[in-house]
């Protein structure tokens, strides 16, 4: 899920909103004792709200990909689809962290931060995916992926932990993820035309007009009453040959693969795009743990902080003891 959508923002506005809503209306109301616990009870209740949105589009990206049969390059509809075949290089792309030769990579680093009790915990400092477009081929064609905002659901292929650099250096985590020069992976996304064949047409007719009206002798062809000039139906009559000269051309050319015709990308409708190293059933499994913990989780904490934060305003303060 990607928490930095349009759609996602706008629900946690809405979610943090209400919230704010329910703390004002405690404080104006004459609440105020209990307004820090309040507070932490209305984060609690956010944050299972949170939780339950990206668990339902977890769910959501779940059954789209479920539902979806996987498609061969030649014959793969516009649309929401599923293919399968090897990475090819574009262009050259180097792994940050590793230095290694790839065709998509995502890296994190997480730097070890102390807390006031004595213990540590890991926090992200820095992360980032490649954006350069490269070409899947199962063998009956290619297909260009553009990874701009594509969730990767790869084995890692580097990971260490060391000390940064300076005198009070700290720990830090180092992991990438990456899809190696004709690995075989699985992309689940929006199939879309690169170009439109129609607008190719009527620019190859457009063309050919123009390069007819500066070559005379070819255009003498159309003048049937030998006049010397081209009237308006003589020259419909010149349009409608090129017409159909473009048209046979279009017919008589081979089909092959559609090299650079296809690309598949997040889809503006359907926002759903997964890269894997696995199949479609590694992709739905770990889909579903990541839809049920985070659904379980988001009930856990809506119910709880709910809970507390309207038993507060009763007599005796039952809500729970921050």
């Amino acid at each position: 899920m990607d928490f930095a959508s349009p759609k996602a923002v706008r629900t946690a506005g809405l979610v943090f909103a209400a919230v704010g809503a329910v703390q004002g209306f405690f404080f104006l109301f004459g609440m105020r004792s209990g307004s820090p616990h309040a507070l932490h009870d209305g984060v609690m209740l956010a944050g299972g709200i949170a939780l339950l949105a990206a668990g339902f589009a977890l769910l959501h990206q779940k059954r789209a990909i479920e539902n979806t049969p996987c498609s061969r390059v030649r014959s793969v509809a516009m649309g929401f689809a599923e293919l399968t075949g090897c990475a090819r290089a574009r262009t050259p792309v180097i792994a940050p962290l590793s230095g290694t030769s790839c065709v998509f990579y995502r890296f994190r680093i997480e730097e070890e931060q102390s807390s006031s009790r004595g213990g540590s915990s890991w926090k992200t400092v820095d992360q980032g995916q490649s954006a350069d477009w490269f070409d899947l081929d199962d063998g009956t064609g290619t297909i260009t992926v553009d990874p701009d905002g594509v969730e990767a659901e790869l084995g890692r292929d580097y990971y260490t932990i060391g000390r940064s650099d300076g005198f009070l250096a700290r720990r830090q985590r180092c992991s990438e993820w990456r899809v190696q020069i004709g690995e075989t992976i699985t992309v689940v996304g929006t199939v879309r035309a690169l170009r439109s064949l129609a607008r190719e047409r009527q620019e190859a007719i457009h063309d050919r007009l123009v390069a007819l009206k500066r070559d005379p002798a070819k255009l003498r062809a159309f003048d049937a009453n030998h006049d010397g000039q081209i009237s308006t139906e003589e020259w419909g009559n010149a349009v409608r040959v090129v017409q159909d000269d473009v048209l046979r051309a279009a017919v008589a050319a081979k089909p092959g693969p559609p090299q650079d015709d296809l690309i598949v990308a997040r889809g503006d409708a359907e926002t759903t795009f997964v890269i894997s190293d696995q199949g479609q059933r590694a992709i739905v499994r770990t889909l579903s743990i990541k839809a049920g913990i985070a659904l379980a989780a988001g009930a856990a904490l809506t119910v709880a902080g709910a809970a507390s934060l309207f038993a507060r305003p009763g007599a005796g303060g039952t809500g729970i003891p921050w």
